[in-house]
């Protein structure tokens, strides 16, 4: 809002009683503070929805981060997983190939 000085509000005063009459004037000055009540509400909502916004917008930015994160996580579990797949492989091919194979002449 502009800021007015006390001679700016006096002439604004003087031309409202001139132009409304001093009995109309008490009931629109409250109409218009009513209405400029209601301006700053808006304004109030109105700032208060856009900072929402840029927190959701930020929040959003930050999951998107862990997300992937995780899924970098994931792909790392997942080979090791494989690779520790591929070992007991390895071991279940010796115990299978060790008892194909006859060790009898190795015990006396």
């Amino acid at each position: 809002m502009p800021d007015l000085g006390f001679s700016e509000i006096l002439f604004i005063a003087i031309i409202a009683i001139i132009v409304l009459g001093p009995e109309k004037l008490p009931d629109t000055m409250v109409q218009i503070g009513k209405f400029i009540g209601k301006i700053k509400r808006m304004w109030k909502d109105a700032t208060a929805d856009i900072r929402k916004e840029i927190e959701l917008e930020e929040m959003k930015e930050e999951m998107k981060k862990y997300k992937e994160e995780l899924e970098k996580l994931q792909r790392k579990v997942n080979d090791d997983v494989g690779e520790i797949n591929k070992g007991l492989t390895s071991l279940d091919d010796l115990t299978t190939i060790g008892n194909k194979r006859d060790f009898s002449d190795m015990i006396k």
